[in-house]
């Protein structure tokens, strides 16, 4: 009977996550982005400049795919790529005064997107799912990393 409850939460939370997943991939489609190049330009709006190997781990992205998301962002417009006066082997990005105008334009109707997903639950009760989805990502981490 337990086995058969962890099947079906697996079940469930998989599936939310895929609905979620590709409700918010549209919405990003809809502003010419992928999602990389979304998460990029968040990263940098919240952040300010950042290396580009700093960004990767944000996002958990290897350094040889953030090269094209970055010359994409590049060619939009979006950013400015600098070398780091103090390291010069590092690329420091931060956004153009045209990325910085398009991303605060387009956060706005993505967070009102991620509003209409979550509109369903009270304000405790994504409170509570936060807290449990953390306790359940924590504690796979630890089984995973003593494996």
């Amino acid at each position: 009977m337990i086995q058969n409850q962890d099947l079906r939460l697996t079940t469930v939370l998989f599936r939310a996550f895929n609905y979620i997943q590709e409700l918010i991939k549209k919405d990003i489609s809809s502003y010419q982005l992928n999602v990389a190049e979304f998460g990029t330009l968040e990263t940098l709006y919240h952040k300010g400049r950042l290396p580009i190997q700093e960004i990767c781990d944000k996002m958990l992205m290897p350094n040889s795919s953030m090269t094209y998301v970055v010359n994409q962002l590049f060619l939009k417009g979006y950013i400015i790529k600098e070398q780091d006066q103090n390291d010069k082997r590092q690329t420091l990005l931060s956004l153009s005064s045209n990325g910085k105008a398009f991303f605060s334009q387009i956060f706005n109707k993505h967070q009102k997107t991620l509003h209409n997903i979550y509109d369903i639950l009270k304000p405790e009760e994504k409170d509570m799912l936060i807290m449990l989805l953390k306790n359940v990502g924590y504690h796979a981490k630890a089984i995973g990393d003593s494996i």
